[in-house]
């Protein structure tokens, strides 16, 4: 993986960062891992299976900006008490210059509707996801912690 670097938010200036970033591990009410593939005319990163987020918002906490996210990429309908924080991490490929705020969610109200920001790709082991090819690194890291918190298989 591409120097993934887990953040002690009690000891950084968030400001620091160019970006701020809030995305999730999703798992579907059937138990599989969804996520998106980005198409191959997307520019950067063309192909490459990550995990649903974007952008923190200016006036927003990275929790509600996953929340939004993940309505807007998914339809998915996203309680507050649902998410569990997993970390937060910086990537090697910025120069450590922006911050992702990792999350996992497990739609067990199966409340998902579609991809609607990338084409929809699903797993049935964070093995096989991990075995993709074209798999972010972010998102290697994130699905590993969620399976050594035994969150997903």
């Amino acid at each position: 993986m591409d120097e993934i670097k887990l953040v002690n938010l009690a000891e950084v200036d968030l400001l620091s960062y160019q970006k701020q970033l809030a995305d999730c591990v999703v798992l579907t009410a059937d138990n599989k891992l969804y996520m998106q593939r980005r198409p191959e005319n997307w520019g950067s990163c063309s192909g490459a299976v990550n995990i649903f987020g974007g952008h923190v918002e200016q006036g927003e906490t990275p929790t509600q900006a996953v929340i939004r996210e993940l309505n807007e990429e998914t339809g998915g309908k996203i309680k507050e008490q649902d998410l569990l924080f997993i970390g937060a991490i910086t990537e090697g490929w910025t120069k450590h210059k922006e911050i992702v705020y990792v999350y996992f969610w497990h739609d067990k109200e199966n409340t998902i509707t579609g991809c609607y920001e990338a084409e929809p790709i699903t797993f049935d082991s964070s093995e096989e996801a991990l075995s993709h090819p074209k798999i972010m690194d972010y998102a290697k890291w994130a699905l590993m912690e969620c399976r050594n918190r035994n969150l997903i298989m």
